[in-house]
């Protein structure tokens, strides 16, 4: 069966399930991919920062060497916040398809409002415990960005980690308008106001982390960590014969909220594909909603001060 997809505006189908690659190095993330590709996803997330393009890369060029066309898949790549700089802008996009082997991406990103100051470091410091930071606003960048648009380098831009009145800034004075706002959301962060305000002007929210990384000293430090537990659920997911995890994923999907859970995991991987033999009641829906308790695991917290700190502002 094919697999559901969003429209961007456009005019592209975005799979609705993506592979998130955050953290996922060397030959593990090969393997991830080779393995959500062999399964059916078609939808590939990734970024400089995340430091595995090249291993994406290889398992991209096997499985078009079976057969596998480019147009079939969905490739997202990020700018990272070193990049800001308008002359750093089309290098970096550069480097990341030539490290993908393609020609063009599907979606590129600007992954952060703020700039830090220029460097292959990518966090650099001040010295003091901050990020050394570079003062470029982010529609500078966006206009470097929508270039690599009309060079045909990329077939749409976006955003991720930008607030409410962030992504309106750019939605008022860029030329091309952001198809994407990528953000973290899961039940306990489900920034309804933003997904609200996407849909209202024609932007696709896209989820990631969208299990509240169970596990993680962050999820055990802001009180996230029993997501998976949680009661509401895990009575959902009984009544399914799902994971709380599928359910966690399937929520997202039925809001038409992109969903890229990561996992290097075979079983987890196919397990997290497993969602469309299944629907969630209203009922169902409006009660994983109601578990929002603005639970965002990450801060960027070497960045808060900065003017265009997105965290201060409205999801």
């Amino acid at each position: 069966m094919s697999w559901p997809v969003v429209r961007l505006c456009t005019g592209a189908s975005m799979p609705l399930l993506g592979l998130g690659t955050w953290k996922a190095r060397e030959n593990d993330c090969y393997q991830a991919v080779k393995t959500a590709l062999g399964l059916g996803y078609r939808h590939i997330d990734t970024a400089e920062l995340y430091q595995n393009e090249k291993e994406i890369g290889k398992a991209l060029k096997e499985n078009f060497a079976t057969g596998l066309k480019r147009e079939e898949l969905f490739i997202t790549s990020k700018l990272w916040s070193t990049r800001h700089h308008p002359d750093d802008v089309l290098p970096a996009c550069q480097r990341s398809l030539t490290d993908l082997g393609l020609d063009y991406l599907d979606l590129y990103l600007m992954h952060f409002p703020a700039a830090r100051a220029r460097g292959d470091n990518f966090f650099p410091s001040d010295g003091k415990g901050k990020a050394a930071m570079m003062d470029i606003h982010f529609m500078e960048t966006w206009k470097a960005m929508e270039n690599l648009v009309d060079a045909g380098l990329v077939k749409a831009i976006g955003v991720s980690n930008f607030n409410i009145s962030q992504m309106e800034e750019v939605l008022t004075n860029g030329r091309i308008k952001p198809a994407v706002n990528q953000v973290e959301s899961h039940p306990y962060l489900g920034c309804h106001r933003l997904l609200e305000c996407c849909t209202a002007k024609d932007v696709v929210m896209t989820a990631y982390c969208p299990l509240a990384r169970p596990g993680s000293q962050e999820a055990k430090d802001f009180g996230v960590d029993s997501l998976l537990q949680d009661p509401a659920i895990v009575e959902i997911s009984q009544k399914h014969g799902k994971t709380t995890a599928q359910v966690c994923i399937k929520w997202q999907i039925q809001r038409n909220v992109v969903v890229i859970p990561k996992s290097v995991t075979p079983a987890r991987i196919q397990e997290n594909s497993q969602l469309f033999d299944f629907e969630l009641s209203e009922d169902e829906m409006s009660a994983i909603y109601k578990l929002d308790r603005n639970g965002r695991l990450l801060f960027f917290p070497a960045c808060k001060g900065h003017p265009l700190y997105p965290f201060n502002g409205e999801f």
